[in-house]
């Protein structure tokens, strides 16, 4: 299983030929859409695969599967 991960935690995650990077928001326990940058995005979380909301650097909110993050 991986790391679970606490509100206000700093995580990175692959983007591209770099790295984002943001803090945790907020987790999710089961299947969650929101809207974000007008677009809606969905991540079918589960207790084992919490979804989590992430503040980035730059003020701009992402929509990530555990498996997607790592510690920064």
């Amino acid at each position: 299983m991986s790391q679970e991960f606490q509100k206000n935690q700093s995580v990175q995650w692959n983007f591209g030929s770099g790295v984002g990077k943001g803090k945790i928001k907020d987790a999710f326990r089961s299947n969650v859409t929101r809207t974000i940058k007008g677009s809606e995005v969905t991540r079918n979380a589960t207790a084992e695969e919490p979804a989590y909301l992430i503040e980035q650097d730059d003020g701009d909110e992402v929509l990530k599967s555990q498996s997607e993050l790592t510690k920064a």
